[in-house]
């Protein structure tokens, strides 16, 4: 099996809205990111979103979602997330928790506990826990990819385990390997800026899980 040509490349800042832009390729894949520290940014890019898919109008909204803990400290203090992703089609937002008590609540309130906006992604038990608890934030519709897949369409994927890894999933359904490197959760994502291959991954990790979830019938929410 052969694996995915994978690429990343700059394209640009906006330093006023502390926003920077980057190119993520998968073979004949792409998807266009935004990395930001600036709750700003965020709200308006799901803003936007909501302006191009109408969600309030009963039509149901997919949106991939992602959570990274930064493994590089034993310090409690920093257990929380560096990271939060969400996916729309090719179009991806990576919200660096920046300092830590940088948490995106205001933005992420309306957004998660929306009615007609389900969001997909892995051990979303934990992460959907974690949100309530730590932050009283509730997602109101979500899918676990990595549950529910033995459910899913197609008939194949029942034959894997029903905790079956991301890789394990998308090299299953695409016929190509998806690798990623064992240290990339153990390198510090705390510093000021993310590199490429850091931005690369948290990229493709939600693109994935978006994409999966655009090919697999799903029961109704958890």
């Amino acid at each position: 099996m052969d694996n995915f040509n994978l690429r990343s490349a700059y394209r640009g800042s906006n330093n006023l809205e502390r926003y920077d832009c980057f190119d993520v390729q998968c073979d004949d894949m792409y998807c266009y990111t935004i990395t930001t520290d600036n709750e700003t940014c965020l709200m308006q890019w799901i803003v936007r979103l909501f302006s191009l898919t109408f969600p309030n109008s009963g039509k149901r909204l997919k949106v991939s979602m992602d959570m990274i803990w930064d493994q590089s400290v034993d310090d409690h203090s920093f257990f929380i997330p560096v990271a939060l992703q969400f996916c729309y089609e090719h179009f991806c937002i990576i919200y660096h928790v920046s300092p830590p008590q940088n948490f995106p609540i205001f933005s992420l309130e309306s957004f998660l506990n929306h009615d007609y906006v389900d969001f997909f992604g892995f051990q979303m038990l934990y992460k959907v826990r974690y949100l309530r608890q730590q932050y009283n934030l509730v997602v109101k519709n979500w899918f676990d990819i990595s549950c529910q897949v033995c459910l899913s369409t197609p008939a194949f994927l029942r034959n894997h385990d029903v905790s079956v890894p991301l890789q394990t999933l998308v090299s299953v359904i695409f016929s190509k390997k998806y690798l990623k490197p064992d240290d990339i959760l153990q390198s510090n994502w705390r510093l000021r800026e993310l590199s490429l291959d850091k931005i690369m991954f948290a990229t493709l990790d939600c693109f994935f899980v978006y994409k999966i979830a655009n090919l697999i019938t799903f029961p109704l929410p958890l």
